[in-house]
């Protein structure tokens, strides 16, 4: 990246979490880009497990101890490829999705917001499936490009790559 000197490189943790055939989402919103939904999760924080990260993110944005946790697959991120890289500038994050679930004894509520959180919603999964399909992302759910990709090929396509890189402009 000729020019574009990222400042670090960071492992973050996302779960994918479902019940009842909804998907539990953290709802995000910005004035420039209205609202949008991204995976529960956030950064390894130094000496943390990325196992530990996960636990930790979870319980910070939804007070929920998550179980049952299995790696779905490793993605790189680089913010300045990313639609809202005004938010986020030279940021490269390396991408642990987990699927995960829960105790049903767990009282979903957030703790501490992530940059602008508002909330989090179960979504239908044929909600989400039916928003992907759309070309208009006004008639549908608004999800940050490489979330988009990665619910396309996890729900649509039933196939996801074990590595890869986001490399959307």
């Amino acid at each position: 990246m000729e020019g574009n000197l990222l400042v670090s490189v960071r492992n973050t943790a996302k779960a994918i979490i479902e019940s009842d055939n909804k998907l539990l989402l953290i709802k995000k919103k910005l004035d420039r880009i209205g609202i949008y939904y991204t995976l529960p999760g956030g950064g390894q924080e130094p000496g943390e497990t990325i196992e530990a990260a996960i636990l930790r993110e979870c319980k910070e944005e939804l007070n929920i101890k998550v179980e049952g946790r299995e790696l779905v697959c490793v993605r790189e991120y680089i913010s300045n490829n990313h639609e809202y890289s005004f938010l986020v500038k030279e940021v490269q994050a390396i991408e642990f999705i987990f699927r995960c679930t829960f105790g049903v004894e767990d009282k979903i509520a957030h703790l501490q917001n992530d940059v602008a959180q508002i909330g989090y919603e179960w979504l239908a999964i044929t909600e989400i499936v039916n928003s992907l399909k759309q070309d208009d992302e006004k008639n549908g759910l608004k999800f940050p490009q490489t979330l988009k990709d990665f619910l396309i090929e996890y729900y649509i396509k039933g196939r996801v790559e074990a590595y890869s890189t986001f490399v959307w402009r």
